[in-house]
């Protein structure tokens, strides 16, 4: 072997064991430091199974809890409030939550369409002629399934009442884990949740909403960031992975991941819904949380 031939192979062999250090090293920095796995809740809204509260938030807020799902009324112009002894075919509605209103988290005006319409007849958004004319007009639409053509505004099927049975049958698990650069991967399982309908994440943090220095309300935030949205199969499965910045698990203000069902095909942002414009669609009208993954909390039971 000649010089030039033995002076390369050092420098190959310093290269590899220089990158065989790099990797270690950086594996070391990113270890898995904590790891959790939480059962998704079917819910009738934030901390609400059937009017009653499922956990102890905080010293602030007890056991408070919203509707953001409600049970048709085909007699009158309100909603039912859902409960465990109406029967498991009622069909779900759109409605407004009185609290959500008096804490002014709901506008004292709603669009009237959005209210007791049941929520696979939600009207969304549609153009007369497509893009560009006559957006922003909402109207009740047929199933993709149920129209003839394609030069028409639809629902992807299936389009078919959503009732309490259906609606409880939403499961999900989410795997938690935390890295050692203060890193985060979480993994959520779903299942049985509206066939392609649209859905978003978010995180419910505990907040200061009037800047005394004391968290006396909560707050929902995009969770890994906008956009949150996912799409469930027509077998009503999804899989959804976020990594996030920092350690969930270490958040102690951080009360629920929630997964919200837009049943007006929307989504608005860093908001779950549109809750202040001339119109108002405020949660509970457009937007529904179907399952909560609860963190710091208490059960009840």
């Amino acid at each position: 072997m000649n010089h030039k031939t033995l002076f390369g192979n050092v420098i190959f062999t310093c290269l590899a064991c220089a990158l065989g250090a790099a990797t270690i090293q950086a594996a070391e920095r990113n270890i898995l430091v904590a790891q959790k796995s939480i059962e998704g809740i079917a819910v009738t809204g934030d901390n609400n199974r059937f009017q009653e509260p499922i956990w102890y938030l905080s010293d602030v807020l007890g056991t408070a809890f919203f509707n953001w799902i409600f049970v048709y009324n085909p007699d009158g112009d309100k909603p039912f409030f859902m409960t465990r002894d109406m029967p498991e075919d009622s069909v779900l509605a759109g409605g407004v939550d009185p609290l959500a209103q008096a804490l002014g988290l709901a506008p004292e005006f709603v669009d009237p369409t959005m209210i007791n319409v049941p929520v696979h007849q939600t009207p969304i958004t549609v153009g007369q002629f497509g893009r560009g004319v006559g957006t922003g007009n909402r109207a009740q639409v047929p199933s993709a399934l149920e129209y003839p053509g394609g030069a028409a505004s639809t629902r992807s099927a299936p389009n078919k009442p959503v009732t309490i049975k259906s609606w409880f049958k939403a499961k999900g698990d989410a795997s938690v884990k935390c890295y050692a650069d203060n890193t985060a991967k979480v993994s959520i399982k779903l299942k049985n949740l509206i066939k392609n309908g649209v859905y978003t994440l978010w995180t419910i943090y505990q907040v200061d909403t009037d800047g005394d220095g004391a968290d006396d309300g909560v707050a929902p935030y995009a969770f890994g960031g906008v956009p949150n949205v996912f799409t469930p199969n027509a077998e009503g499965r999804a899989r959804v992975t976020r990594e996030v910045g920092y350690c969930p698990l270490n958040e102690e203000k951080l009360l629920f991941i929630d997964v919200a069902w837009h049943s007006d095909g929307n989504v608005y942002g860093g908001v779950p819904d549109q809750p202040f414009d001339g119109f108002a669609q405020p949660m509970g009208t457009v937007t529904h949380t179907q399952l909560q993954f609860p963190f710091n909390v208490t059960p009840l039971h």
